[in-house]
């Protein structure tokens, strides 16, 4: 079987059996003319609808991606995500732990843009980067919560030399903008409530990993929180998300290799 093939069939289930990234995957520049591919898991909660009701969305995907220069990336995301949505109590006393929707894992698909500019010194660079997708999650009674996930984010990137780390922070954008049927086929519009969150994100390329065929594999892990995070028993994960990402970049398609694109 063709080496290409295993290692991205090796990456894809690996991921998928941990956890995985949104953003960050990598964040970091991965060098001119190089293709990347990963896999990733993301966990997040936001508040949505003017009654700021919980949601909680799972999503397990792959990614790949193209820089055709440097400071540019380009790609398509793609995979399955799975939505709950808590119940809004609209009496006094203590709530009821049924979720108003826990849908099945059901599928997104977008794209995502990267930009940034040469390292200073070697060592800090300015970079923004965001992506949308549209994605569906729907239970056994075809109910189903679906829209577009919008997030952008920017600010700097600290590279530590002769490690193979890369550190990403700044403000983010995340939007959410959709469409629910309930049990009772009603259809409604949703967004959610609070759109500024921090992200921070962490790329590493260890130097030496063996059965990659010259390949350079990377591990990012990424979260950003709202001003309004926060969690409980019935909802743990509440305006905030944590995501991890595998994967790897090829050699360059064409020109000439430098060798320290990422150390």
């Amino acid at each position: 079987m063709n080496k290409t093939i295993v290692l991205i069939f090796t990456i894809l289930t690996l991921a998928a059996a941990t956890f995985a990234a949104n953003l960050a995957n990598p964040a970091a520049q991965v060098g001119d003319a190089r293709l990347a591919f990963g896999a990733s898991y993301y966990l997040g909660g936001a508040d949505i609808t003017d009654y700021k009701i919980p949601m909680m969305m799972n999503r397990i995907g792959g990614r790949v991606s193209f820089s055709p220069v440097r400071y540019a990336n380009i790609g398509v995301d793609f995979g399955s995500a799975q939505v709950s949505v808590d119940r809004y109590v609209y009496t006094i006393g203590p709530p009821d732990t049924i979720p108003l929707f826990d849908g099945n894992f059901g599928w997104f698909a977008g794209g995502h843009l990267k930009l940034s500019s040469p390292y200073i010194a070697g060592y800090v660079s300015a970079m923004v980067l965001g992506s949308v997708t549209y994605f569906r999650s729907a239970n056994d009674h075809e109910a189903h919560y679906a829209g577009l996930d919008i997030t952008a984010a920017g600010g700097p990137q600290i590279r530590i030399q002769n490690i193979g780390l890369f550190i990403s922070l700044g403000p983010q954008l995340y939007l959410i903008d959709g469409k629910n049927k309930g049990d009772d086929k009603v259809t409604n519009n949703y967004s959610n409530v609070n759109n500024m969150r921090a992200w921070i994100a962490l790329d590493y390329f260890p130097k030496e990993v063996p059965l990659t065929w010259n390949y350079k594999p990377y591990v990012s892990v990424e979260f950003t929180a709202s001003p309004k995070i926060g969690g409980s028993k019935r909802t743990p994960i509440r305006e905030f998300s944590l995501s991890f990402s595998m994967g790897a970049t090829s050699q360059r398609l064409y020109g000439q290799d430098s060798g320290d694109d990422f150390e």
